[in-house]
């Protein structure tokens, strides 16, 4: 049998209730990527992130779960995943501009103190 990619994810939780969906309607499917996510909670780091397949000729019945279940418009593109920025809050920078100073403050009293 030919299984083919469908769905790809990060979120362990969107994948339990695709599996979940699929195991009502009797859908034959396999999972790459959720048993490093339950071992290391990594599972949707990396490249391929946690996949689910199907079978080919399950791939209409499938698409068609996924889209009730509202998860369509989240998903990535199966060919083609895009790499997400990493989100740097702006507390970060003030964080710096704060150690910054700090450090301008030192230098100032060390050098003004003189000998």
């Amino acid at each position: 049998m030919n299984y083919i990619d469908v769905f790809r994810t990060s979120d362990r939780h969107e994948l339990a209730i695709l599996k979940n969906l699929f195991d009502d309607e009797n859908i034959n499917y396999r999972t790459h990527g959720e048993a490093m996510d339950n071992a290391a909670n990594i599972g949707g780091l990396g490249n391929d992130g946690m996949r689910i397949e199907v079978e080919e000729s399950e791939r209409e019945r499938a698409t068609e779960i996924i889209k009730r279940s509202g998860f369509l418009g989240q998903s990535h593109n199966i060919s083609k995943p895009e790499r997400r920025k990493p989100q740097v809050g702006k507390w970060v920078f003030v964080l710096l501009a704060a150690l910054v100073v700090l450090v301008a403050i030192i230098f100032f009293i060390w050098f003004m103190r003189g000998n």
